[in-house]
């Protein structure tokens, strides 16, 4: 008896310090298992495109003035080409909040966007963008709440509008129903109209157009 006690601090038996020990050991494994759950988080997204009019009102505007343009953009209209051109894509949380750090890959196949063209067009308190050899990577660099959104207007970042546009958004995480994660979005037919065709006196010059192939 007095060998199990010279271990034990005095007042102490070795049952209690076992007993004691045994205790200790859930409290330990629930702490380690804390950080893997709260790493694990559940969302869904979805990946959705527009593609809408098919030139921008404020060019038609430099072309042939603002005392026209109203005259000339009812003129397109009859031929079937709309003015506010959008080729846009949206992320939406539906389930959840996307995390910072989720990914997405927007691939350019025609070359028609520059790195500062969409960080123009992507706000900088939303995602980063940066270029590699498979296109852009998109990265969140805030979370994106449940319910909520954000979007890029590739449109707006193109380098050259007379020229056929096609574009891809895929997340790259996949989330909790693998669902709704890529579109497309692009033109059918990129062109230039030339406005003097129109017959209008006073208007004159080229204006280019892309016709939605949505």
């Amino acid at each position: 008896m007095s060998e199990e006690n010279t271990f034990a601090p005095k007042g102490v038996s070795r049952r209690t310090l076992v007993k004691g020990a045994a205790w200790s050991l859930p409290v330990i494994a629930v702490a380690a298992a804390t950080p893997f759950a709260s790493a694990s988080v559940a969302f869904n997204a979805t990946v959705t495109a527009e593609c809408s009019g098919d030139y921008d009102i404020s060019v038609l505007t430099g072309i042939v003035g603002a005392g026209l343009v109203g005259v000339v953009q009812t003129a397109l209209g009859v031929i079937g080409l709309q003015p506010n051109a959008t080729r846009e894509f949206t992320v939406t949380a539906t389930t959840g909040d996307i995390p910072a750090g989720t990914q997405y890959l927007l691939t350019d196949p025609n070359a028609l966007l520059t790195l500062t063209g969409l960080e123009a067009v992507i706000g900088a308190g939303v995602a980063g963008v940066i270029s590699t050899t498979d296109g852009y990577v998109i990265t969140l660099t805030n979370p994106i709440t449940n319910g909520n959104s954000f979007s890029v207007n590739v449109y707006d970042a193109l380098v050259n509008v007379g020229a056929l546009s096609s574009f891809t958004l895929t997340q790259v995480q996949s989330d909790s129903n693998n669902g709704d994660n890529s579109a497309t979005t692009g033109s059918l037919l990129a062109a230039a109209v030339n406005l003097g065709d129109l017959g209008i006196p006073l208007v004159s010059g080229s204006l280019a157009v892309q016709t939605c192939d949505l």
